[in-house]
């Protein structure tokens, strides 16, 4: 079924050196297409001078190219190795004059140096110097990367691609909506919400939390299960010629564990999110970019299915193996959306999150569960940066989250008993 499109000119420039990094360029684009262009009603369309330019007699040869193939492109894609390319008799090679043509119009440029290693025997030092100068300057709008192989290579411009075209659509947008009012844009607010209740609270909130501090965990002896009489053994059938026996397996760690788990629930505090469009339109591809910053180092998140389960005694493990049915105390939860949160120090932490689309004045609670926990008083600031289609710009949010911790000297003997304690009452 035919769909309307807008159209991306994508102008892949280089030097002789890179002819397969093109080839890969171009697949790269195609594959973008491939994935998105029908549900997006956008396409991709990779210029290059060999396929999009015809020949012309009496002009200079770069100034035909610029103005058949290089002023009619939106993004550029640079990409080096060894070599800067012929002067093209205004700047120091062809490709350069292309690069500094569109970056002087305004138009994103994207810049990619491979530090792959060459021959030295094909490697023309001339050539190598003028792009090292080169590497220096700095281009309005350039995005420089550099990659160590095709893969590398093919990986990262896949990612920036899909960024650099979220900010094209986003531009056409906010001049489409030029002239509207506030209320005919998409708005993207961003707050707390109660863990329990879902209810709205503000941008600023205090928890109030628990730092048991326990010395001797590693002190504890191994755990040993209470004798019974009778045979801890079970008998799975089969079928009626073949019979697998299951033994009990005691958990030696099992009082360490307690502690371990008593300090955790009562340190970790979780906390969730309202993301609401307030904006008069919709807004679709929504990407959001989050950095976490503590002003202590004792400050840590997880998410939920990091956080340990209740420990058990014993398990049971299958005689007939080699080896034992361990039981697994983390909860793994499948389905989660948020990708992998890392930390580029102790005290900032960095993770992203995204969604298809948002109504206008509509709001979701979305699968965002953290917890977190520090075992000292302290503030983390949120940033939030939004993207979206129908956002010209990148919105930025800033929450503000205060941890009150109380810091308790408690031994692990002690935890122990109120544990078991507590338990015992609770199957009484």
């Amino acid at each position: 079924m035919s769909y309307s499109a807008r159209v991306f000119r994508i102008l892949i420039a280089s030097p002789s050196d890179v002819q397969e990094e093109r080839d890969i360029a171009v697949k790269t684009i195609q594959e973008w297409n491939d994935l998105n262009s029908s549900e997006r009603n956008v396409v991709l369309l990779p210029l290059r001078w060999e396929t999009h330019s015809a020949p012309e007699y009496g002009k200079r040869p770069q100034e035909i190219i610029n103005r058949q193939v290089v002023d009619n492109c939106d993004l550029l894609v640079g990409i080096f190795w060894t070599r800067l390319g012929s002067p093209s008799g205004v700047s120091d090679s062809g490709t350069i004059e292309e690069i500094e043509r569109v970056a002087t119009q305004g138009k994103p440029v994207m810049l990619y140096f491979s530090q792959s290693k060459q021959d030295p025997d094909k490697i023309n030092i001339e050539q190598l110097q003028k792009l090292r100068t080169f590497k220096e300057k700095t281009f309005p709008r350039a995005l420089v990367e550099s990659f160590s192989n095709q893969i590398e290579f093919r990986d990262k411009l896949a990612k920036q691609i899909e960024i650099q075209v979220r900010e094209l659509i986003a531009e056409i947008r906010g001049d489409e909506l030029d002239g509207l009012s506030t209320s005919s844009t998409a708005d993207i607010q961003f707050c707390f919400a109660d863990p329990k209740t879902e209810e709205d609270l503000s941008n600023e909130i205090t928890i109030d939390t628990i730092f048991f501090d326990v010395a001797d965990i590693d002190s504890l002896s191994d755990y040993e299960l209470p004798k019974k009489k009778g045979s801890k053994k079970r008998e799975t059938f089969l079928d009626e010629n073949e019979t697998i026996k299951i033994e009990e397996v005691v958990n030696k760690d099992y009082h360490r564990e307690i502690v371990r788990y008593i300090i955790q629930q009562n340190l970790y505090r979780p906390i969730r999110f309202w993301v609401k469009n307030t904006g008069g339109i919709g807004a679709r591809d929504v990407y959001m970019e989050f950095r976490l910053i503590s002003d202590t180092k004792s400050f840590s998140i997880l998410k939920r299915r990091e956080m340990l389960s209740k420990p058990r005694p014993s398990t049971f493990g299958n005689i007939i193996s080699s080896s034992i049915n361990v039981y697994n105390y983390r909860n793994v939860r499948q389905n989660e959306i948020v990708e992998e949160i890392h930390s580029d120090t102790d005290n900032k932490w960095a993770t992203v999150f995204e969604f298809n689309a948002l109504q206008p004045q509509r709001k979701i609670n979305p699968d965002i569960n953290w917890l977190i926990g520090a075992e000292e008083s302290s503030s983390i600031i949120i940033q939030v940066r939004i993207y979206a289609d129908t956002i010209s710009e990148p919105q930025e949010r800033i929450l503000k989250l205060h941890l009150k911790v109380k810091k308790v000297m408690v031994s692990a003997q002690d935890i122990i008993k109120e544990y078991l304690s507590t338990e015992h009452d609770e199957d009484d």
